[in-house]
């Protein structure tokens, strides 16, 4: 089985090596977390679970796939919502009629989606801002992008523009604002700042006259080591002497109203090179009863929490093992998500659908078929629902 255009994808790894080699005098005590006991299963009766998935017509295409048939086969498959993205530099060049036809077919289709607005988009590189506005590549490593006035200006004429397009379509079902906004990412590894966030916030809320709720995001728990990689303050002695600490979730919680939604993107396995050899790393054993108490905080608060992105595609060191992987599996699929539904959480979305596509089509359904029966067991969840 051969992957057209490997580079790309396995450049989509938000942990790069450079975060890594940051956390060098760390990594001895890494494999400490698989002394952290497993969770006990004891949070209630779960729920039907809405299962979803995001989908992106760039990553479609590394794998070529045409975005178009992709789409519709996935809408096939019936999931409670897919989780799109407008891609600023994409827009910048060609305008809207990629987006367009997704979110008129989702129209017709009648099927629910999210749509993503801002800098900050699915997949590598993170940032999709146009080398017309600005060229992000010569930023600091771990600079806040948004301390930028131009950008911030430019950054919300894009959401107005974006916003203003597809407010009236009754397929969407909420806005995410960024993608991950508090973790830092990309090459550069940068992030956006609360205020700007706020900035954005409110202006969606004043545009969208169909008051739908809102999504900020963030990578969840993984381990110490990997937590730090990706935190916006970098290293936290209060995160390493076991203290509650800042964090991406606490701070997107922070800048969320009641009924807006915390998205969480879980993943359990991640590789990764370090001194050139290969390396898995494995989420903490603490993970789900972390999920846990995160939602209960939510709830608390008066808002929703999803798992906006499961691990349901390899995250690999290297190219060569992307199609014999070592970070994950059809059945770890289904055993991840189990994990999820017991710490309570009642809408799942998927990471990875166009990989399924692409598997199944070189002869390997197996992937397909892991997803399609998680939504036969949950073909009871509801609908969600449409503007009218």
């Amino acid at each position: 089985m051969t992957l057209p255009r490997i580079p790309s994808l396995i450049r989509q790894r938000r942990v790069q090596a450079l975060a890594i080699a940051l956390l060098v005098p760390f990594l001895a005590i890494a494999p400490l977390h698989l002394f952290v006991p497993a969770p006990v299963k004891a949070h209630g009766v779960p729920a039907p679970v809405q299962v979803g998935i995001s989908f992106s017509p760039i990553r479609a295409g590394y794998l070529g796939l045409d975005y178009r048939s992709a789409f519709k086969r996935l809408e096939a498959m019936h999931f409670r919502v897919i989780r799109l993205s407008s891609y600023w530099d994409q827009v910048d060049n060609d305008g809207y009629h990629q987006l367009d036809w997704l979110m008129t077919e989702a129209q017709r289709a009648r099927q629910p989606v999210v749509l993503t607005v801002g800098m900050k988009a699915l997949g590598w590189p993170e940032f999709y801002v146009p080398t017309s506005v600005m060229d992000v590549t010569t930023l600091n490593q771990g600079q806040d992008v948004a301390s930028d006035s131009s950008l911030r200006a430019a950054t919300l004429a894009f959401v107005e523009d974006t916003v203003l397009r597809y407010r009236d379509n009754p397929a969407l079902v909420a806005w995410q604002i960024e993608n991950e906004p508090f973790n830092r990412a990309g090459p550069q590894r940068l992030w956006i700042d609360a205020e700007f966030l706020r900035d954005e916030i409110t202006s969606v809320r004043r545009l969208d006259r169909h008051h739908r709720p809102l999504i900020v995001n963030a990578f969840s728990h993984f381990n110490l080591v990997f937590d730090q990689a990706s935190a916006r303050q970098g290293f936290d002695l209060r995160q390493w002497l076991g203290f509650d600490a800042d964090s991406a979730e606490r701070d997107s919680l922070a800048v969320l109203s009641p009924g807006d939604v915390l998205g969480l993107d879980v993943y359990t396995a991640i590789g990764y090179q370090f001194l050139g050899q290969d390396h898995l790393s494995r989420a903490d054993g603490d993970w789900p009863d972390r999920l846990a108490r995160v939602r209960e905080l939510a709830k608390r608060q008066g808002k929703q929490a999803w798992i906006t992105e499961a691990q349901a595609e390899p995250w690999e060191s290297a190219a060569d093992t992307y199609t014999k992987p070592k970070s994950t599996n059809p059945a770890a699929i289904r055993s991840l998500f189990e994990n999820l539904k017991d710490a309570g959480y009642s809408t799942v979305l998927f990471w990875g659908s166009e990989y399924w596509l692409w598997r199944a089509d070189n002869g390997d359904p197996r992937w397909l078929d892991a997803v399609k029966a998680i939504l036969r067991d949950e073909s009871r969840a509801p609908s969600m629902a449409m503007t009218s």
